[in-house]
């Protein structure tokens, strides 16, 4: 699992960066099964957080 967190963004965003990164590469090598991209986002103004998971 690879999980990403963002404040003031957006939950795609943060799965964009682990794409963009090619973090999921890194560890394709050492991944026993399915690898799981987490992006979550923390807005500071309102307190509320997003998340959305993906299968790498």
């Amino acid at each position: 699992m690879i999980i990403e967190l963002k404040a003031n963004s957006t939950p795609k965003d943060a799965i964009r960066q682990i794409k963009e990164k090619e973090y999921c590469e890194k560890l394709r090598s050492e991944a026993v099964g399915r690898i799981l991209m987490v992006g979550m986002n923390y807005q500071t103004d309102t307190k509320e957080h997003q998340c959305i998971i993906e299968e790498a």
